[in-house]
């Protein structure tokens, strides 16, 4: 017996593993593409400062991808016994699946105690040095945040074009000014303009000279037929585009989402405070939600890292049933329990602004429901 035990316990360590590290770098890559890749491209980054960024996201990524690879190490495990008729040999010599699952749950009990460690301290921090270094990137330079002969819409309410840039100086200079729902309401073209950053506002100003634009009517912006547009001269016109807005500010309150375990109690000691203060029914509603808000992520970040042995009850009886060698197949499996778990996690996570629906205590469903399905199908799997 324990012969066969360590045959499993390091079967599976080592395929979770691997599992794991793979979807370090699947998750890696889409986070690296849409952040960090097309700076290091646009030469706005440097190869040191993208291995920092990097190496600061990992911890971030690794929430997510133990419970991925831990599913997926187990299903593909246990479907090469499965199709090897490794298990019937098993159970034909006197074992049962609860003994055979001994050293599966003490590997779910170690990836689970590491995820809480992980999503409670390790994942809040590297969120929010992640964030913060990529936002010191551009505030540091943020001439190279206006990338030339690209249509720029990361600032609400604007899309920017230029042609060239010579250090602060603009060429070919182009600006539409939206309205609410994403309609030109203005247009202003330069040939030439200067660069400015305002630190204490922290905004890039752009100042164009002898600009002309057109200005539409507010009735109809997309109907132009009948418009004769009027066309407006500046000899220098400005705008202000907060960088605020799209990389955080700075000193203000941080996201619950980047608070390690103790801030959010000390958070929520504070919010309680706040709600026992409180007197108008607006003030309590309003304090109520805020402590809801922090609870729900309190809450869910132990719900994520106790996903992991969720997923493993569940992943044991359907990798014996499955029954399939092939890791696509597996890889499939696992990713689609995966998906409908962590949807389930999200449709909870959006009544956060309902604290009388107490999402704080639906957010542990998902881990009742598929624990509830494991061993009920862990039951029949031991019968046959």
């Amino acid at each position: 017996m324990r012969l066969l035990h360590r045959y499993l316990f390091f079967s599976i360590l080592g395929t979770v593993i691997l599992s794991v590290a793979l979807f370090v770098f699947v998750l890696l890559a889409g986070n690296v593409i849409r952040d960090v890749l097309s700076l290091l491209a646009s030469g706005r980054l440097s190869w040191g400062m993208f291995l920092e960024l990097i190496l600061l996201i990992i911890p971030y990524i690794v929430a997510y991808a133990l419970p991925l690879g831990m599913l997926t190490g187990i299903l593909i495990v246990l479907g090469r016994l499965s199709s090897q008729q490794e298990v019937t040999a098993m159970k034909a010599a006197g074992l049962n699946l609860y003994h055979l699952s001994v050293p599966i749950f003490a590997i779910a009990f170690l990836g689970m105690i590491l995820s809480v460690f992980i999503n409670n301290y390790h994942s809040p921090k590297a969120k929010r040095e992640y964030r913060n270094t990529l936002a010191t990137v551009i505030r540091d330079n943020p001439v190279n945040f206006l990338e030339t002969r690209t249509f720029i819409d990361a600032f609400p309410g604007y899309v920017i074009y230029v042609g060239d840039r010579e250090g602060s100086e603009l060429h070919d200079f182009w600006i539409w000014e939206l309205d609410e729902a994403q309609r030109a309401r203005n247009f202003i073209r330069a040939n030439k303009g200067r660069f400015d950053y305002d630190e204490q506002d922290d905004a890039i100003v752009l100042t164009l000279l002898g600009a002309v634009g057109e200005k539409r009517r507010d009735e109809d912006l997309e109907d132009l037929s009948d418009q004769t547009l009027p066309l407006l001269h500046f000899n220098e016109w400005s705008v202000r585009l907060s960088l605020e807005e799209i990389l955080g500010s700075i000193g203000k309150r941080k996201k619950l989402s980047t608070l390690t375990l103790d801030e959010l109690l000390e958070v929520r000691k504070e919010a309680l405070a706040e709600l026992n203060a409180a007197h108008t029914p607006q003030a309590i509603e309003a304090a109520r939600t805020r402590v809801v808000e922090i609870q729900l992520q309190i809450q869910k970040n132990l719900s994520m890292a106790f996903s992991v042995f969720s997923l493993v009850l569940i992943g044991i009886p359907l990798g014996i049933k499955v029954g399939r060698k092939e890791s696509y197949a597996n890889l499939a499996l696992a990713l689609a329990l995966a998906l409908v778990f962590y949807l389930l996690m999200i449709v909870f996570t959006w009544l956060e602004k309902q604290p009388a629906l107490r999402p704080d205590i639906l957010i542990w469903l998902p881990n009742i429901i598929f624990q509830s399905a494991g061993l009920v199908l862990l039951s029949r799997a031991n019968r046959h």
